[in-house]
């Protein structure tokens, strides 16, 4: 593990938790440092950065969109409410 960690509490499944017993002794790897690496692996996956450009070029999108509400004030109950769109 790396020289700075933090404690936390996970709750597994009992049967996970038995395959990563086994796992940690035949691989002569601590629990934690299973559980390290399969986070990791599974964040690598995620991309903030990404996410950030998606999410700053959709709110481009909407304004150059220059969709017009008539002056209509939305409430989030009225998205449910299709009869009275108008």
């Amino acid at each position: 593990m790396g020289s700075y960690t933090k404690r936390a509490t996970v709750y597994l499944d009992a049967d996970l938790h038995k395959a990563l017993k086994i796992k940690a002794a035949e691989t002569s790897k601590s629990l934690s440092e299973l559980v390290n690496e399969a986070v990791r692996e599974s964040m690598a996956e995620y991309n903030a950065e990404e996410t950030v450009s998606w999410l700053e070029e959709s709110f481009r999108l909407m304004d150059e969109a220059a969709a017009d509400s008539r002056g209509k004030k939305w409430k989030r109950e009225d998205l449910y409410d299709v009869e009275n769109i108008y």
